[in-house]
């Protein structure tokens, strides 16, 4: 398929909340091929925003929520168009102030966000000669688009993960309620995914996995694009040599904290491997229903949801990173500890792509409590190999920046933008 290339003809990005895509945008706007980028609400460091962030009380409050969406370097205010503002603040308000009442009205205004982006990106999309979408929000645009369709996919494909999902809710039914429940999804969610896989020319993903997942629902394997996300190793940076000797092996998760990221083998396996000078820190969000942790109350310590200026030093203050997910699109937090310097423990399930085995870490396989055992235990007692992998971890995740992730991505788009489709 080839597309003929009109005067002014460029490329239009559509996001909601994938961070991946702000990179894409800021270097395609570099290049001269951004035609304009469609997504919520941006800190764009306009005079406002910073009169907001010096305001007693209520500027920490917007640092810690919209002040964190700050674009990276390259793309001008003209080049964003914001959309569903209002109904973005206000399912912000619900979610930081509202209590049962106000998760239900976040969640209506979740889907109310993905339906505005979509409708307003659809009308946008006639001039672009590539069009490059977020799943969940480009269905609109690619049916009424006549350039190249190409899906911006974060994870596993979505059917792929409800029978994944299924499975491990019979084999762990006692943290079964921390899973997606598809009921609460409105009817319309599945066939719009079903129509933007379909209509997409080509769909990127983060993982070697996530494309085998595709494969494995029927897509052509010339469809699916892998190109890994990345990490800013200015701001994630190993320990200073000569920093105070650690007396406690502290284990960090950080993520949300429910079965997808595999959290009940974590908790079983620190429950056998714990000892007086170990610790097991969980950063994130626990879900509505916390219950199925309180077993494991006594067996870690959790920190919930922290600005990103605070991740930086809670990833050095520890030894290792554990990470044994069930389903991942590649694991950005996994990126951050090797770029940290920790050595990781995780699964094949998406971060498999970044962690070699015995090299910046372990790869164990999912749902094995035995083997994050071991592997614990093998990096408690050796701590000379503790160093070794972090160093090699760090070294590992130079392959891995945003820089490398817009290089490759903008030769991807880039390709498709002056000669169209292969035929």
């Amino acid at each position: 398929m080839s597309v003929s290339r009109e005067e002014g003809s460029k490329v239009l990005v559509i996001n909601y909340t994938a961070p991946e895509l702000n990179q894409l945008a800021a270097a395609l706007a570099q290049q001269g091929l951004l035609q304009q980028y469609i997504r919520p609400y941006a800190n764009q460091h306009r005079t406002w925003e910073s009169t907001v962030e010096r305001l007693p009380g209520f500027g920490r409050l917007y640092t810690k929520t919209f002040g964190r969406r700050a674009m990276p370097p390259g793309l001008a205010r003209g080049d964003i168009r914001e959309t569903a503002v209002w109904q973005d603040i206000a399912r912000a308000g619900a979610l930081h102030f509202g209590r049962a009442r106000g998760k239900t009205l976040a969640e209506q205004l979740h889907w109310g966000i993905q339906q505005r982006i979509a409708e307003v990106a659809s009308r946008h999309v006639q001039t672009a000669q590539v069009v490059v979408g977020s799943y969940q929000v480009s269905h609109k645009a690619f049916a009424r688009a006549s350039g190249v369709k190409v899906l911006n996919y974060p994870i596993a494909h979505h059917r792929y993960i409800q029978r994944f999902v299924e499975e491990e809710r019979e084999m762990e039914p006692s943290f079964a309620a921390t899973l997606p429940n598809w009921s609460q999804a409105p009817a319309w969610q599945e066939p719009e995914l079903d129509a933007e896989c379909a209509l997409a020319d080509r769909i990127l993903v983060g993982s070697q996995f996530s494309r085998n997942a595709f494969i494995e629902e029927g897509f052509p394997a010339e469809k699916i694009i892998v190109i890994p996300y990345g990490a800013d190793l200015e701001r994630f940076s190993p320990e200073q040599p000569g920093a105070e000797q650690k007396k406690t092996f502290k284990a960090l998760f950080v993520g949300s904290i429910v079965q997808r990221k595999g959290i009940s083998y974590l908790l079983r396996a620190y429950q056998r491997f714990k000892g007086p000078d170990t610790e097991l820190v969980l950063v994130g969000k626990y879900p509505d229903d916390s219950s199925p942790f309180t077993p494991f109350r006594d067996d870690f310590k959790h920190i919930p949801h922290v600005p990103q200026t605070d991740l930086p030093q809670i990833y050095r203050s520890a030894d290792v990173f554990v990470f044994p997910s069930l389903l991942e699109g590649m694991g950005l937090v996994v990126l951050e500890a090797m770029a940290s310097g920790l050595p990781v423990i995780t699964t094949p399930n998406g971060p498999g792509d970044l962690v070699r085995d015995g090299v910046d870490g372990f790869v164990v396989p999912i749902r094995d409590v035995d083997a994050i055992v071991e592997k614990l235990e093998y990096l408690h007692a050796h701590p000379e190999e503790r160093l070794r992998m972090g160093q090699n971890a760090r070294e590992r995740a130079k392959m891995f920046t945003w820089m490398h992730y817009r290089a490759k991505v903008t030769d991807f788009i880039g390709s498709l933008y002056e000669n169209g489709l292969p035929e």
